[in-house]
């Protein structure tokens, strides 16, 4: 950070008549503040304060429709905007390199696109096509690009799938790695990718270098592992959604030596009302957000919990506001700059059963689980990231 004070004041230190020993004391520490660098009165560094430009919610739309959007908040006068972009029904975002990546399935085709656009004014760069229906991406280089695909049956059970490599220049898949079950989640550490096979409760790791599976490592206990994110520790943090008899938790692995360090049980399923983004790392505050959001079809209990990704602890468990109109929640974020919490939710339709083909709602939260405001989405709203600059 930049000094605010000037060498000819700290020159003229020693000539100083400063007679009270508090006095002298105060101005010694200023000064020494002055030259490490500090600012009393707040950060002056050359980078500027963070601030949060837009909440990007992704609409996921209704899939007969493929009508996909996002909605744009500005947490800083509450307004809110929908953005048509001409995608699909959209799985989920990403960032990476100053882009926003959008991964969406086609019903035509029974494939997928993955779409990027720039984080300024979010028009569109670049799209590529994807030959199975697309689920996550993640990014183990600047110019490489991993896509989970689903595989199913003609009765819509899970069969063994793949992960895409894609080429980021030329925007083009060059290669399928097997994997297996409903592969989900990604995340990338020590020269690795660690996938996520929900159907299977393992864990693919691949090569970050030669896109080729070293290992499949068991989770013992873990049902239905989704998502995946590297923590400040660069620990391998897996979401187990859980199911049947077994209980929902987080698992915090070791990417080099490949074994569960720790474990921190949840107190119901987790899972997204529509199926999307069920939990959020944010690396700022270094907690890990999960929703229990499935009331409908999962016994969800609309709950929402902290994991203190640095203490690898359950640090919060947070009730969702009651609303006579609303059901589920569907995708979750947390805002660090500005200390809020986001959930989305759906409309209820007929039979008390969410309503997937009208507008969603968005709920800011304090941390403590307070509504403090909220605002309109577009159709089926499904993932939260966050864009923002320095000023």
């Amino acid at each position: 950070m930049r000094s605010s004070f000037s060498s000819s004041v700290l020159a003229s230190l020693p000539n100083a008549r400063l007679r009270r020993p508090a006095v002298w004391i105060a101005f010694l520490a200023v000064a020494a503040l002055s030259l490490t660098g500090c600012d009393l009165f707040g950060s002056n560094d050359d980078e500027g304060r963070r601030v949060t430009t837009d909440v990007v919610i992704a609409n996921s739309g209704n899939f007969s429709a493929q009508d996909g959007s996002l909605t744009l908040y500005n947490p800083t006068d509450s307004t809110a905007a929908l953005k048509d972009i001409e995608v699909a029904f959209i799985n989920s975002l990403a960032q990476h390199n100053g882009r926003l990546f959008v991964v969406d399935n086609t019903a035509s085709d029974n494939a997928g696109k993955i779409t990027s656009f720039d984080t300024d004014q979010l028009e569109q760069i670049d799209q590529i096509s994807n030959p199975r229906p697309p689920r996550y991406v993640a990014f183990p280089g600047d110019d490489k690009g991993y896509i989970t695909n689903q595989r199913f049956d003609e009765n819509f059970n899970a069969q063994p799938s793949t992960v895409s490599v894609v080429d980021l220049v030329d925007n083009s898949v060059t290669k399928q790695v097997d994997v297996g079950r409903s592969p989900q989640g990604m995340g990338v550490a020590g020269g690795k990718a660690f996938v996520a096979n929900s159907a299977d409760g393992t864990l693919s790791v691949l090569d970050a270098d030669a896109d080729t599976v070293n290992t499949t490592l068991s989770l013992p206990d873990c049902a239905s592992p989704k998502s995946v994110f590297v923590d400040e520790e660069n620990e391998v943090a897996v979401v187990c959604q859980g199911g049947g008899e077994q209980g929902s938790e987080v698992l915090f692995l070791s990417p080099i030596e490949e074994t569960i360090k720790d474990r921190v049980e949840l107190g119901a399923p987790i899972g997204s009302a529509n199926a999307t983004q069920s939990a959020y790392y944010s690396e700022g505050a270094e907690e890990l957000y999960t929703i229990s959001g499935s009331e409908a079809f999962g016994n969800g209990t609309g709950e929402i919990f902290r994991i203190d990704t640095n203490a690898n602890a359950l640090d919060a468990t947070l009730e969702i506001p009651q609303d006579d109109g609303l059901i589920g929640i569907t995708a979750v974020g947390y805002d660090d700059v500005t200390q809020d919490l986001y959930a989305t939710r759906l409309p209820v339709g007929a039979g008390g059963f969410p309503l997937f083909t009208a507008n969603g709602t968005a709920l800011v939260l304090d941390r403590q689980g307070n509504e403090v405001t909220r605002f309109e989405t577009g159709n089926a709203p499904g993932h939260i990231t966050f864009l923002g600059d320095r000023q």
